[in-house]
């Protein structure tokens, strides 16, 4: 077979690489290695042959209902399933060798083989087939036209970071899908395009706005757009409503935000107000001057959900940002570990629920700009690019300093990460039934030196807090979105922090060839037993972890009811 079959640019490698991984995880293949006594078919046995030879890991991979499997070969292989491919081509069931010609081949062959595997009627899994398809694709040229652009060198580190994300979830295959974006609104508003802009505002009569707060206040006005607006707002009839642009034309196409406007209920005041950055989720904007994220609404398909902000997704998170408030002050917010809460929202005070999901914004706090200089976002920090190093490494060699991190420093390195992160964590679910959602894009850390000092959790819509565990269920509407079954609550742990978040960073690090996962998932589990928590021994004693599979949810087009997969779990002895 010619080497040359096997040549792809550095970016498709990565995204050949992240469905691989993917497709994987959600098909029962984990570890997709051959057996050292599998041969392999006879027309593939003297390259196989070969790959063994040179110290790869050689690997066959069928796709149902289709004519081709992928022949390849790790050169890293992890227990979580991040591997890392070396050589791999498409064979045909003649035996012929054939180039992948980009990332693009692959996805369509994904595709095909789910809907040939009987998960639905065949007119629905066409359906379903041909969906999933066109997300892919979108996502796919998305990933290649972040890659040829030019980052801006005048960011905040903050948002450098935020706005790095240029490959997004690795065990995602939609994962930079936003449909609904044109070139030209890319350009305005991708972060991955090192975007900044100012937000529409709206006045809308006050007798419209509803408000929900936590502590109830709703954050005070942006002062530019307060002082722009001052003739709306000067006898009270009148409230700012924000939004971000995009959404404020969606808006204004509408029949009912037109009637609204005809009536002088609404009326469009247009950019006002500080400039904003787009975070690393797209519609939440960073707002330094006012210690403010704002999670706006945007009718657009990201990832596999549309980012509109539904009413009780709002409740959610509102009602979780109220349980924090009534925990002792120093769980929500430590030398070690801060929750930002949400604060208040507003949307429109209208029966039609679509229409208030549309409208609607969360104000959110923020650190104080000086801080965020040293705060990263996690997943930008363990994203590998496509040309050059993970950021991760150099964190590891500033905290060296003088000294060249070895397996030694990393095992140290790791043991300060885990006390601003995973235990702090632990701790808020084991004695007050508190599980963040601080997946990877959710967590951040701040750094000093390169030695991590200072976990973040952000976003609340996703926190699920155990009826059984959460000591003021009292002050706690009963049927609040935010309160779950306790053995529901664990899962969502087990797998937003443990799986999506600790897993991956071990993994990260374990590339770098500094340290192994092995031995980094046994300092983890030494620490859990260490604490004598209930639920840190669980954690160490069962033999799989959930993960969520995003593929065959994106598949089935059920994201906000999304099919789950067991993986090992690397901490598990027998």
């Amino acid at each position: 077979m010619s080497s040359r079959l096997l040549q792809l640019p550095q970016v498709e490698r990565r995204l050949v690489e992240q469905y691989f991984n993917t497709y994987c995880r959600e098909t029962g293949r984990v570890d997709p290695r051959l057996a050292p006594d599998d041969a392999g078919p006879a027309a593939l046995r003297s390259q196989l042959a070969a790959w063994r030879a040179a110290g790869l890991m050689p690997f066959l991979l069928p796709f149902e209902g289709t004519a081709y499997c992928l022949a390849g070969a790790l050169s890293y292989f992890s227990p979580i399933g991040y591997h890392r491919l070396a050589p791999f081509a498409l064979v045909g069931r003649d035996g012929h060798w054939q180039a992948l010609a980009d990332a693009t081949a692959l996805a369509d062959l994904i595709a095909a083989a789910l809907a040939a595997v009987g998960r639905h009627p065949a007119e629905v899994s066409e359906r379903c087939r041909e969906r999933l398809q066109s997300l892919m694709r979108n996502s796919l040229d998305h990933v290649r036209r972040f890659h040829q652009a030019a980052p801006s060198p005048s960011r905040p580190p903050f948002v450098a970071a935020e706005q790095g994300l240029r490959f997004g979830h690795i065990f995602h295959v939609t994962s930079k899908a936003s449909e609904g974006f044109s070139d030209e609104d890319l350009r305005s508003y991708a972060p991955e395009l090192g975007t900044s802009f100012r937000l529409h505002y709206f006045a809308v009569a006050a007798n419209l706005i509803d408000a929900q707060t936590v502590n109830g206040d709703v954050p005070p006005l942006d002062p530019e757009a307060a002082r722009a607006s001052e003739k709306w707002l000067a006898d009270g009839d009148y409230r700012l409503l924000p939004c971000h642009p995009w959404q404020a034309q969606y808006l204004l196409g509408l029949p009912e935000i037109d009637a609204l406007k005809k009536s002088g209920a609404l009326v469009p005041l247009g950019s006002l107000g500080e400039v904003v950055w787009p975070t690393s989720s797209v519609r939440t904007v960073w707002l330094p001057r006012r210690q403010l994220f704002l999670k706006l609404s945007l009718d657009i398909r990201i990832t596999n959900f549309v980012r509109n902000n539904p009413p009780e997704q709002v409740e959610r998170a509102l009602d979780a940002s109220r349980a924090l408030s009534l925990l002792p002050p120093d769980v929500l917010e430590s030398d070690a570990f801060r929750i930002l809460p949400e604060l208040a929202s507003q949307t429109l005070k209208i029966g039609d629920e679509a229409l208030r999901a549309a409208c609607a914004v969360v104000y959110r706090q923020a650190m104080p700009a000086e801080e965020a200089e040293h705060v990263r976002v996690l997943a930008s920090v363990l994203e590998e690019p496509a040309e050059g190093e993970i950021p991760l490494l150099d964190l590891l060699r500033r905290a060296a300093g003088a000294g060249a991190p070895d397996e030694p420093f990393v095992r140290a390195w790791w043991s300060r990460y885990l006390d601003v992160t995973l235990l702090p964590l632990l701790r808020l679910f084991s004695d007050f039934g508190i599980s963040l959602e601080a997946h990877l894009q959710n967590a951040m850390v701040a750094f000093r030196d390169g030695w991590p000092v200072r976990g973040y959790a952000r976003d609340m819509e996703g926190t699920s807090v155990s009826r059984a565990r959460f000591p003021r269920l009292d002050r706690i509407k009963p049927d609040s979105p935010a309160l779950y079954a306790d053995a529901q609550a664990w899962h969502r742990f087990q797998y937003y922090v443990v799986v999506n978040h600790i897993a991956h960073a071990i993994a990260c690090l374990g590339r770098t060839g500094l340290a192994t996962e092995t031995v980094l998932w046994a300092d983890t589990a030494a620490r859990l037993k260490a604490s004598g928590n209930a639920l840190a021994l669980q954690l160490t004693a069962q033999p799989t972890l959930p993960a969520k599979a995003n593929l065959l949810s994106s598949f089935d087009q059920q994201g906000e009811r999304p099919s789950w997969v067991e993986i090992p779990n690397p901490m598990f002895q027998r």
